[in-house]
């Protein structure tokens, strides 16, 4: 009974507070190295190549314009950071959160966001090619004119979010949810979105060449003035009585 009391008493830290949350160490700004607080700090239009930032704190910065490519942002936090126009290709940032983030025309091509969080992320015009994003969170966010083609966006959150004339081409986006999204004219062409769930969903003007929807939930979407070349719609469920396709 004592030993078991005094294994309560060494537990008791993590099982209030979780794991340790004791706050970063003041980062150097002209010597950035991971996990550090990086709040003090103006990084626009550094050359940052190759600096692992992986588990820091950048909430708010500034790193407008900064040549990132093969960065490490493995699990840092960049809730309000200024990323317009950053070059970031090639980086590591899988379970970064990127929320609320401004990522105008940033280059995040060839890099890995698993599990990344972009809600309510500004991504309009970002280039996003050849992305692996399992189970990232990009809802609420702003996507418009955003190019993701031949990504791996599975099982992905874009509920809500506006992806007008975004480009997807390509990309594998099976079993992800677009609830309530709007793709009004997206290229959509060779995409897959097996299981996916367009509930609500808004793909008017898309282009849809040899798209996949196997088994996908197309409650409520709509397909007005769709291009569509040989779409694969089997197995869908509750599809809407207005869609005609080849």
């Amino acid at each position: 009974m004592y030993t078991q009391l005094l294994m309560l008493i060494a537990l008791f830290p993590v099982l209030v507070y979780g794991q340790d949350r004791k706050p970063l160490s003041k980062g150097d700004c002209l010597q950035p190295e991971p996990y550090r607080d990086y709040r003090h700090c103006d990084f626009n239009g550094r050359d940052l190549s190759a600096v692992n930032l992986k588990g820091s704190l950048l909430s708010g910065v500034n790193l407008q314009n900064a040549r990132m490519p093969d960065c490490n942002l493995e699990g840092a936090t960049l809730k309000d950071a200024d990323l317009k126009w950053a070059m970031l290709s090639g980086c590591r940032a899988s379970s970064a959160d990127f929320t609320n983030a401004d990522l105008f025309h940033t280059n995040l091509d060839d890099s890995s966001i698993d599990n990344a969080d972009f809600t309510k992320a500004n991504l309009f015009g970002a280039s996003l090619n050849g992305v692996t994003a399992d189970r990232a969170d990009f809802s609420h966010a702003n996507l418009k004119d955003i190019s993701m083609e031949e990504s791996r966006l599975t099982n992905c959150n874009f509920d809500q979010a506006f992806m007008m004339r975004a480009v997807l081409i390509e990309s594998d986006l099976s079993g992800s949810s677009f609830h309530q999204v709007v793709l009004t004219g997206a290229a959509l062409e060779f995409a897959d979105f097996t299981r996916a769930d367009l509930t609500g969903a808004l793909l008017n003007g898309t282009t849809l060449t040899e798209t996949r929807f196997r088994g996908a939930r197309l409650t409520g979407s709509r397909f007005v003035n769709a291009r569509m070349q040989s779409p694969d719609f089997t197995d869908v469920i509750d599809p809407p009585k207005d869609l005609v396709y080849d």
